[in-house]
């Protein structure tokens, strides 16, 4: 573990990175941002002294939901890496006691927005059965709502968020460009590595479906394999990707498009694939 000094305006991290550490801060403030690069940025909180941050993306091994900057100069942080955190829990068993009460505390404010939600639908639905407007508090108590969840929904689902931006650049870039040439047996046959970045998103696959898109859940658990794996063995998925061999370069995904995600969020240069010959 080691303290770090960041001065205001710094970015600790960003959204949508993986990054398996959390921190302390042990002097100054942090904000919490979504969109902290755009125009449009919302800041969701104001953490202080004492307080700690990005403890769901150490314990998930989830990339990051938000954007953490610096508020003051000489913020100090102490970062906890994931091979540190258990022996950190051995030495300071209360620390353990504070992620619970973070995570108790966010659960009962959900519970708490969604019991006010359900009194505001059910007033709503009212009125409509009496055939009235609704007033304009309730409208405003609504409108609260809507955007609450949205942000909720953004804050918890920093993957799919993040990571359907790859993917639609990835459809983006490669419209009109995926056409499929057959391959030999040889190729056929012989199980193949590929890099990742030369392996392109289907878009008849519902991966590509902004409705339904990558699954955080699913790629979590891939990357949980590429560490037991990969960093711990040094061996690849034993499952193999496939793949269409493009007419321009590169391979059009047929199958495995979340073990693609985990090896791009991993940094893999390589994994096991199988090309396949497109349906006459």
């Amino acid at each position: 573990m080691r303290s770090i000094c960041y001065s205001s305006g710094d970015v600790i991290f960003r959204e949508g990175e993986f990054q398996p550490t959390m921190y302390d801060i042990e002097k100054g403030s942090v904000g919490v941002y979504l969109d902290y690069d755009s125009g449009q940025k919302k800041q969701l909180t104001v953490l202080k002294e004492h307080q700690f941050l990005g403890e769901m993306g150490l314990i998930e091994s989830s990339p990051r939901s938000a954007t953490a900057v610096a508020l003051e100069d000489g913020t100090v942080l102490r970062e906890i890496r994931e091979e540190e955190f258990y022996d950190c829990l051995q030495q300071e068993p209360e620390r353990l006691l504070l992620i619970m009460k973070q995570l108790s505390r966010r659960i009962r404010e959900n519970t708490q927005e969604y019991q006010e939600a359900c009194r505001a639908l059910s007033e709503q639905q009212e009125a409509e059965n009496a055939g009235k407007e609704t007033s304009a508090e309730l409208d405003q108590k609504l409108e609260t709502i809507r955007q609450k969840a949205k942000t909720r929904n953004r804050g918890y689902s920093g993957l799919h968020s993040a990571f359907f931006e790859y993917v639609q650049d990835d459809l983006d870039e490669y419209e009109g460009k995926r056409e499929v040439v057959p391959v030999n047996l040889v190729e056929r046959l012989v199980v193949r590595k590929l890099a990742p970045k030369d392996m392109h998103v289907n878009p008849e696959d519902e991966f590509a479906d902004p409705e339904i898109g990558p699954s955080d859940r699913i790629i979590n658990e891939y990357v949980q394999e590429v560490k037991r794996l990969y960093i711990e063995r040094g061996a690849l998925f034993p499952s193999p990707i496939v793949v269409y061999k493009m007419a321009l370069g590169g391979y059009l995904i047929l199958n495995g498009h979340h073990r693609w995600a985990a090896a791009i969020k991993c940094g893999l240069k390589k994994v096991r694939a199988t090309i396949m010959n497109p349906p006459k």
